[in-house]
Protein backbone atom coordinates (compact mmCIF):
# COMPACT_ATOMS: atom_id res chain seq x y z
CA UNK A 1 0.00 0.00 0.00
CA UNK A 2 1.35 3.40 -0.99
CA UNK A 3 1.80 6.16 1.59
CA UNK A 4 -0.75 9.00 1.50
CA UNK A 5 -0.19 11.71 -1.07
CA UNK A 6 1.83 9.57 -3.48
CA UNK A 7 0.96 8.04 -6.84
CA UNK A 8 3.13 5.86 -9.04
CA UNK A 9 3.02 4.12 -12.40
CA UNK A 10 4.96 2.46 -15.18
CA UNK A 11 4.46 2.04 -18.93
CA UNK A 12 6.25 0.82 -22.06
CA UNK A 13 7.68 3.61 -24.19
CA UNK A 14 9.77 1.44 -26.51
CA UNK A 15 13.32 1.72 -25.16
CA UNK A 16 13.19 -2.06 -25.24
CA UNK A 17 12.30 -2.56 -28.88
CA UNK A 18 11.32 -6.19 -28.48
CA UNK A 19 8.56 -7.59 -26.29
CA UNK A 20 6.19 -5.81 -23.95
CA UNK A 21 8.65 -4.79 -21.23
CA UNK A 22 7.62 -1.65 -19.34
CA UNK A 23 10.56 0.75 -19.35
CA UNK A 24 9.64 4.08 -17.78
CA UNK A 25 8.25 4.77 -14.31
CA UNK A 26 7.35 7.77 -12.21
CA UNK A 27 6.95 8.32 -8.46
CA UNK A 28 4.96 11.48 -7.67
CA UNK A 29 4.19 13.31 -4.43
CA UNK A 30 1.11 15.56 -4.50
CA UNK A 31 2.95 18.05 -2.29
CA UNK A 32 6.65 19.01 -2.06
CA UNK A 33 8.52 16.35 -0.08
CA UNK A 34 11.73 16.33 1.91
CA UNK A 35 14.28 14.37 -0.08
CA UNK A 36 17.51 12.51 0.59
CA UNK A 37 19.69 10.36 -1.60
CA UNK A 38 22.72 8.12 -1.74
CA UNK A 39 24.68 7.51 -4.93
CA UNK A 40 27.49 5.42 -6.35
CA UNK A 41 31.01 6.29 -5.24
CA UNK A 42 32.35 5.19 -8.61
CA UNK A 43 34.27 7.97 -10.37
CA UNK A 44 32.41 6.89 -13.51
CA UNK A 45 29.07 8.42 -12.60
CA UNK A 46 26.12 8.28 -14.96
CA UNK A 47 24.40 11.52 -16.03
CA UNK A 48 21.32 10.94 -13.80
CA UNK A 49 23.56 10.52 -10.76
CA UNK A 50 25.38 13.78 -11.48
CA UNK A 51 22.06 15.54 -12.13
CA UNK A 52 20.52 14.29 -8.86
CA UNK A 53 23.55 15.15 -6.72
CA UNK A 54 23.54 18.69 -8.13
CA UNK A 55 19.80 19.12 -7.64
CA UNK A 56 19.79 17.80 -4.07
CA UNK A 57 22.62 20.16 -3.17
CA UNK A 58 20.35 23.09 -4.13
CA UNK A 59 16.77 21.95 -3.54
CA UNK A 60 15.65 19.77 -0.65
CA UNK A 61 11.99 19.71 -1.69
CA UNK A 62 11.18 17.25 -4.44
CA UNK A 63 7.86 16.29 -6.05
CA UNK A 64 8.77 13.37 -8.30
CA UNK A 65 11.33 10.91 -9.62
CA UNK A 66 11.26 9.79 -13.26
CA UNK A 67 13.16 6.57 -14.08
CA UNK A 68 13.84 4.63 -17.27
CA UNK A 69 15.28 1.18 -17.89
CA UNK A 70 17.02 -0.12 -21.00
CA UNK A 71 19.58 2.70 -21.23
CA UNK A 72 21.90 3.79 -18.40
CA UNK A 73 22.66 7.24 -19.85
CA UNK A 74 26.22 6.69 -18.59
CA UNK A 75 29.43 7.84 -20.30
CA UNK A 76 27.32 10.11 -22.51
CA UNK A 77 28.98 13.49 -21.83
CA UNK A 78 27.16 16.81 -22.06
CA UNK A 79 24.36 15.33 -24.16
CA UNK A 80 23.66 12.81 -21.41
CA UNK A 81 23.40 15.58 -18.81
CA UNK A 82 21.14 17.60 -21.12
CA UNK A 83 18.94 14.54 -21.67
CA UNK A 84 18.67 13.91 -17.93
CA UNK A 85 17.60 17.52 -17.42
CA UNK A 86 15.11 17.19 -20.28
CA UNK A 87 13.58 14.10 -18.61
CA UNK A 88 13.03 16.15 -15.47
CA UNK A 89 11.57 19.10 -17.38
CA UNK A 90 9.17 16.88 -19.33
CA UNK A 91 7.94 15.38 -16.05
CA UNK A 92 7.53 18.80 -14.44
CA UNK A 93 5.39 19.94 -17.36
CA UNK A 94 3.33 16.74 -17.63
CA UNK A 95 2.44 16.72 -13.93
CA UNK A 96 2.33 20.51 -13.45
CA UNK A 97 5.16 20.51 -10.91
CA UNK A 98 7.47 23.34 -9.79
CA UNK A 99 10.84 23.89 -11.45
CA UNK A 100 13.76 21.94 -10.00
CA UNK A 101 11.47 19.46 -8.25
CA UNK A 102 12.11 16.25 -10.24
CA UNK A 103 14.92 13.75 -9.82
CA UNK A 104 15.86 11.26 -12.54
CA UNK A 105 17.17 7.72 -12.75
CA UNK A 106 18.32 5.40 -15.52
CA UNK A 107 19.52 1.82 -15.81
CA UNK A 108 20.61 -0.39 -18.68
CA UNK A 109 23.40 -0.41 -21.24
CA UNK A 110 26.33 2.00 -20.72
CA UNK A 111 27.52 4.30 -23.50
CA UNK A 112 24.25 4.74 -25.35
CA UNK A 113 22.20 7.95 -25.60
CA UNK A 114 18.64 8.04 -24.36
CA UNK A 115 16.08 7.78 -27.19
CA UNK A 116 14.47 11.09 -26.24
CA UNK A 117 11.57 10.75 -28.68
CA UNK A 118 10.54 7.60 -26.79
CA UNK A 119 11.08 9.27 -23.41
CA UNK A 120 8.75 12.09 -24.51
CA UNK A 121 6.04 9.58 -25.43
CA UNK A 122 6.60 7.68 -22.19
CA UNK A 123 6.21 10.71 -19.96
CA UNK A 124 3.01 11.67 -21.79
CA UNK A 125 1.66 8.14 -21.35
CA UNK A 126 2.48 8.21 -17.64
CA UNK A 127 0.10 11.13 -17.08
CA UNK A 128 -2.80 8.69 -17.45
CA UNK A 129 -1.04 5.67 -15.97
CA UNK A 130 -0.35 6.69 -12.36
CA UNK A 131 -2.41 5.86 -9.32
CA UNK A 132 -2.50 4.36 -5.87
CA UNK A 133 -3.67 0.82 -6.63
CA UNK A 134 -1.60 -2.33 -6.22
CA UNK A 135 -1.33 -2.67 -10.00
CA UNK A 136 0.22 0.81 -10.18
CA UNK A 137 2.85 -0.22 -7.62
CA UNK A 138 3.62 -3.37 -9.60
CA UNK A 139 3.82 -1.47 -12.91
CA UNK A 140 6.28 1.04 -11.46
CA UNK A 141 8.46 -1.68 -9.96
CA UNK A 142 8.42 -3.63 -13.25
CA UNK A 143 9.32 -0.60 -15.34
CA UNK A 144 12.67 -0.09 -13.58
CA UNK A 145 13.73 -3.74 -14.01
CA UNK A 146 16.44 -4.92 -16.41
CA UNK A 147 17.55 -8.54 -15.91
CA UNK A 148 15.47 -8.93 -12.74
CA UNK A 149 13.13 -11.90 -12.83
CA UNK A 150 10.45 -10.35 -10.61
CA UNK A 151 9.43 -6.89 -9.31
CA UNK A 152 10.63 -5.97 -5.82
CA UNK A 153 8.47 -3.73 -3.65
CA UNK A 154 7.29 -3.68 -0.04
CA UNK A 155 5.44 -1.45 2.42
CA UNK A 156 5.23 -1.16 6.19
CA UNK A 157 2.97 0.83 8.51
CA UNK A 158 4.10 2.21 11.85
CA UNK A 159 2.37 4.05 14.71
CA UNK A 160 3.72 7.10 16.49
CA UNK A 161 1.80 9.06 19.16
CA UNK A 162 -1.52 7.73 17.96
CA UNK A 163 -0.76 8.52 14.33
CA UNK A 164 -0.27 6.01 11.55
CA UNK A 165 2.34 6.42 8.81
CA UNK A 166 3.58 4.23 5.96
CA UNK A 167 6.95 3.53 4.36
CA UNK A 168 6.94 2.02 0.86
CA UNK A 169 9.93 1.04 -1.23
CA UNK A 170 10.86 -0.63 -4.49
CA UNK A 171 14.18 -1.71 -5.91
CA UNK A 172 15.76 -3.29 -8.95
CA UNK A 173 18.99 -5.12 -9.43
CA UNK A 174 20.29 -8.53 -10.47
CA UNK A 175 23.71 -7.88 -12.02
CA UNK A 176 26.51 -5.32 -11.68
CA UNK A 177 25.65 -5.41 -7.99
CA UNK A 178 28.16 -4.40 -5.35
CA UNK A 179 26.82 -1.06 -4.14
CA UNK A 180 29.16 1.37 -2.45
CA UNK A 181 27.09 4.45 -1.79
CA UNK A 182 27.47 7.81 -0.09
CA UNK A 183 26.17 11.33 -0.67
CA UNK A 184 29.46 12.68 -2.03
CA UNK A 185 29.63 15.48 0.49
CA UNK A 186 26.20 16.21 0.10
CA UNK A 187 25.48 6.38 -3.59
CA UNK A 188 22.55 -3.86 -14.79
CA UNK A 189 22.54 -1.34 -11.52
CA UNK A 190 20.95 -1.09 -8.15
CA UNK A 191 18.13 1.44 -7.92
CA UNK A 192 15.74 1.96 -5.02
CA UNK A 193 12.97 4.49 -4.46
CA UNK A 194 11.42 4.87 -1.02
CA UNK A 195 8.33 6.90 -0.12
CA UNK A 196 6.85 7.83 3.25
CA UNK A 197 3.93 10.00 4.30
CA UNK A 198 5.59 10.92 7.58
CA UNK A 199 7.09 14.40 7.96
CA UNK A 200 10.84 14.54 8.60
CA UNK A 201 13.23 17.39 7.90
CA UNK A 202 15.84 16.85 5.22
CA UNK A 203 19.06 16.59 7.22
CA UNK A 204 17.56 14.04 9.58
CA UNK A 205 16.07 12.13 6.65
CA UNK A 206 19.52 11.93 5.07
CA UNK A 207 21.01 10.52 8.27
CA UNK A 208 18.23 7.94 8.55
CA UNK A 209 18.78 6.86 4.96
CA UNK A 210 22.54 6.53 5.46
CA UNK A 211 21.95 4.34 8.53
CA UNK A 212 19.52 2.11 6.64
CA UNK A 213 21.70 1.77 3.53
CA UNK A 214 24.80 0.92 5.57
CA UNK A 215 23.17 -2.27 6.88
CA UNK A 216 21.33 -3.21 3.70
CA UNK A 217 22.21 -2.11 0.16
CA UNK A 218 25.87 -1.57 1.04
CA UNK A 219 25.98 -5.17 2.32
CA UNK A 220 25.01 -7.04 -0.85
CA UNK A 221 26.97 -8.33 -3.79
CA UNK A 222 26.10 -10.37 -6.87
CA UNK A 223 29.33 -10.05 -8.85
CA UNK A 224 31.55 -7.49 -7.11
CA UNK A 225 30.98 -4.83 -9.80
CA UNK A 226 29.88 -1.42 -8.57
CA UNK A 227 27.58 0.31 -11.05
CA UNK A 228 27.82 3.76 -12.61
CA UNK A 229 24.17 4.38 -11.69
CA UNK A 230 23.58 3.03 -8.15
CA UNK A 231 20.97 5.25 -6.51
CA UNK A 232 18.69 5.28 -3.48
CA UNK A 233 16.19 8.12 -3.13
CA UNK A 234 13.70 8.70 -0.31
CA UNK A 235 10.85 11.21 -0.31
CA UNK A 236 8.89 12.20 2.82
CA UNK A 237 5.79 14.35 2.20
CA UNK A 238 4.15 14.49 5.66
CA UNK A 239 0.68 13.69 4.29
CA UNK A 240 -0.10 11.36 7.20
CA UNK A 241 0.26 14.20 9.71
CA UNK A 242 2.86 12.17 11.62
CA UNK A 243 5.89 14.29 12.48
CA UNK A 244 9.17 12.57 13.22
CA UNK A 245 11.75 13.95 15.61
CA UNK A 246 13.63 12.97 18.73
CA UNK A 247 12.52 9.67 20.26
CA UNK A 248 10.01 9.10 17.44
CA UNK A 249 12.83 8.63 14.99
CA UNK A 250 13.71 5.19 16.33
CA UNK A 251 10.37 3.74 15.24
CA UNK A 252 10.77 5.21 11.76
CA UNK A 253 14.40 4.10 11.54
CA UNK A 254 13.42 0.53 12.40
CA UNK A 255 10.74 0.54 9.69
CA UNK A 256 13.15 2.01 7.15
CA UNK A 257 15.84 -0.52 8.08
CA UNK A 258 13.33 -3.34 7.59
CA UNK A 259 12.25 -2.04 4.18
CA UNK A 260 15.79 -1.55 2.84
CA UNK A 261 17.10 -4.86 4.18
CA UNK A 262 14.18 -6.77 2.67
CA UNK A 263 14.73 -5.14 -0.72
CA UNK A 264 18.50 -5.67 -0.53
CA UNK A 265 18.09 -9.38 0.22
CA UNK A 266 15.67 -9.69 -2.69
CA UNK A 267 18.30 -8.25 -5.01
CA UNK A 268 20.84 -10.85 -3.87
CA UNK A 269 18.24 -13.62 -4.19
CA UNK A 270 17.48 -12.51 -7.74
CA UNK A 271 21.12 -12.25 -8.81
CA UNK A 272 21.66 -13.05 -12.47
CA UNK A 273 21.61 -16.82 -12.87
CA UNK A 274 21.54 -17.36 -9.10
CA UNK A 275 20.37 -20.66 -7.65
CA UNK A 276 21.34 -19.95 -4.03
CA UNK A 277 20.97 -17.02 -1.61
CA UNK A 278 23.89 -16.84 0.82
CA UNK A 279 24.16 -15.01 4.13
CA UNK A 280 27.74 -14.58 5.32
CA UNK A 281 28.35 -13.68 8.95
CA UNK A 282 31.80 -12.82 10.24
CA UNK A 283 31.84 -12.75 14.03
CA UNK A 284 34.44 -12.42 16.77
CA UNK A 285 36.28 -9.66 14.93
CA UNK A 286 38.47 -6.97 16.48
CA UNK A 287 36.30 -4.22 14.94
CA UNK A 288 33.11 -3.81 12.95
CA UNK A 289 35.12 -2.54 9.98
CA UNK A 290 37.33 -5.65 10.01
CA UNK A 291 34.30 -7.93 10.09
CA UNK A 292 32.63 -6.07 7.22
CA UNK A 293 35.76 -6.11 5.06
CA UNK A 294 36.24 -9.84 5.45
CA UNK A 295 32.55 -10.58 4.83
CA UNK A 296 32.64 -8.45 1.67
CA UNK A 297 35.76 -10.20 0.39
CA UNK A 298 34.23 -13.65 0.86
CA UNK A 299 31.00 -12.52 -0.80
CA UNK A 300 32.86 -11.41 -3.92
CA UNK A 301 35.15 -14.42 -4.24
CA UNK A 302 34.43 -16.26 -7.51
CA UNK A 303 35.95 -19.43 -6.08
CA UNK A 304 33.68 -19.32 -3.03
CA UNK A 305 30.61 -18.52 -5.11
CA UNK A 306 31.25 -21.33 -7.61
CA UNK A 307 31.75 -23.77 -4.73
CA UNK A 308 28.32 -22.79 -3.42
CA UNK A 309 26.87 -23.44 -6.89
CA UNK A 310 28.57 -26.84 -6.94
CA UNK A 311 27.37 -27.67 -3.41
CA UNK A 312 30.96 -28.17 -2.33
CA UNK A 313 31.79 -27.48 1.33
CA UNK A 314 35.25 -26.25 0.35
CA UNK A 315 35.96 -24.18 3.45
CA UNK A 316 39.50 -23.49 2.24
CA UNK A 317 38.07 -20.95 -0.20
CA UNK A 318 36.45 -19.11 2.71
CA UNK A 319 39.58 -18.86 4.85
CA UNK A 320 41.67 -17.98 1.78
CA UNK A 321 39.34 -15.11 0.86
CA UNK A 322 39.39 -13.86 4.46
CA UNK A 323 43.18 -13.97 4.43
CA UNK A 324 43.47 -11.59 1.47
CA UNK A 325 40.91 -9.11 2.80
CA UNK A 326 43.62 -6.78 4.10
CA UNK A 327 42.64 -7.39 7.71
CA UNK A 328 45.07 -8.68 10.31
CA UNK A 329 43.76 -11.70 12.22
CA UNK A 330 45.07 -15.05 13.43
CA UNK A 331 43.75 -17.77 11.08
CA UNK A 332 44.57 -20.42 13.68
CA UNK A 333 41.82 -19.06 15.92
CA UNK A 334 39.13 -19.19 13.23
CA UNK A 335 36.16 -21.56 13.10
CA UNK A 336 33.94 -21.98 10.03
CA UNK A 337 30.39 -23.28 9.85
CA UNK A 338 28.25 -24.24 6.85
CA UNK A 339 24.79 -23.87 8.30
CA UNK A 340 25.13 -25.46 11.74
CA UNK A 341 27.89 -27.83 10.60
CA UNK A 342 31.43 -27.02 11.75
CA UNK A 343 33.82 -27.64 8.86
CA UNK A 344 36.93 -25.93 10.20
CA UNK A 345 38.26 -25.55 13.75
CA UNK A 346 41.07 -23.17 14.68
CA UNK A 347 41.98 -22.74 11.02
CA UNK A 348 42.44 -26.44 10.37
CA UNK A 349 40.45 -29.34 8.97
CA UNK A 350 38.00 -31.29 11.09
CA UNK A 351 36.19 -34.46 10.20
CA UNK A 352 32.64 -33.63 9.14
CA UNK A 353 29.81 -35.46 7.43
CA UNK A 354 30.11 -34.59 3.70
CA UNK A 355 26.59 -35.88 3.02
CA UNK A 356 25.19 -33.56 5.70
CA UNK A 357 27.15 -30.67 4.21
CA UNK A 358 25.76 -31.49 0.76
CA UNK A 359 22.23 -31.53 2.18
CA UNK A 360 22.73 -28.05 3.68
CA UNK A 361 24.19 -26.74 0.43
CA UNK A 362 21.25 -28.16 -1.53
CA UNK A 363 18.99 -25.62 0.16
CA UNK A 364 17.94 -22.40 -1.59
CA UNK A 365 19.16 -20.30 1.34
CA UNK A 366 22.49 -20.97 3.05
CA UNK A 367 24.30 -19.37 5.97
CA UNK A 368 28.09 -19.34 6.22
CA UNK A 369 29.67 -18.30 9.53
CA UNK A 370 33.31 -17.40 10.09
CA UNK A 371 34.15 -16.85 13.77
CA UNK A 372 37.55 -15.20 14.14
CA UNK A 373 37.48 -15.58 17.94
CA UNK A 374 39.42 -12.33 18.15
CA UNK A 375 36.92 -9.76 19.48
CA UNK A 376 33.26 -8.86 19.96
CA UNK A 377 32.31 -7.37 16.58
CA UNK A 378 30.39 -8.92 13.72
CA UNK A 379 29.04 -8.09 10.27
CA UNK A 380 26.77 -9.68 7.67
CA UNK A 381 26.89 -9.70 3.90
CA UNK A 382 24.38 -11.13 1.45
CA UNK A 383 25.24 -12.68 -1.88
CA UNK A 384 24.41 -15.52 -4.26
CA UNK A 385 26.22 -18.26 -6.11
CA UNK A 386 27.88 -18.02 -9.53
CA UNK A 387 26.17 -20.29 -12.04
CA UNK A 388 26.69 -21.06 -15.71
CA UNK A 389 23.70 -18.83 -16.47
CA UNK A 390 25.45 -15.77 -15.02
CA UNK A 391 28.12 -16.10 -17.71
CA UNK A 392 25.51 -16.63 -20.42
CA UNK A 393 23.45 -13.60 -19.38
CA UNK A 394 26.44 -11.25 -19.30
CA UNK A 395 28.23 -12.66 -22.33
CA UNK A 396 25.55 -11.21 -24.61
CA UNK A 397 23.93 -8.55 -22.41
CA UNK A 398 24.37 -5.78 -25.00
CA UNK A 399 23.85 -7.82 -28.14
Amino acid sequence: MLPKGFKVGGVKCGIYEKGVKKDIAVFVSETPASAAGMFTKSVTKAAPVIFDINLLSKSKKINAVIVNSGCANACTGKKGLDDAAKMAQLTQKAFNLPDNSVLVGSTGVIGQYLPMDKIVRGVEALKNAVGTKSIDEKNAAQAIMTTDTYPKYISKKFKINGGLATVWGCAKGAGMIHPSMSFNGLHATMLSYILTDAYIETKTLQKCLETAVKQSFNCISVDGDTSTNDTVIILANGASGVKLSGANLKTFQNALNEITLSLAKDIARDGEGATKFVEIEVSGAASAACAAQIASTIATSPLFKTAIFGRDANWGRIIAAAGRAGVNFDPYKADIFVGSLKVCKKGQAVVFDESKAKKILNKKEIKITLNLNDGKYSAKYYTCDFSLDYVKINADYRS
